[in-house]
């Protein structure tokens, strides 16, 4: 698995979602790789909080 992104800016945007859990689908060859994640909550004013601390994970066959 490659080192999670030193910088949030290296990572891609993915969803906002109002519900948990939020799930999303990876393509075959994504098999074995990473996946690195960063959450934050929005309010209903667009007031951001903190960034969460980075998740990590191997995408499943």
């Amino acid at each position: 698995m490659r080192p999670s992104p030193a910088d949030r800016k290296e990572l891609t945007f993915l969803a906002v979602d109002t519900r948990t859990p939020y799930t999303t689908d990876f393509d075959g060859v994504d098999a074995g790789s990473g996946a690195h994640y960063m959450l934050r909550w929005v309010s209903t004013t667009v007031e951001k909080g903190p960034w969460s601390e980075t998740a990590s994970a191997t995408v499943g066959a």
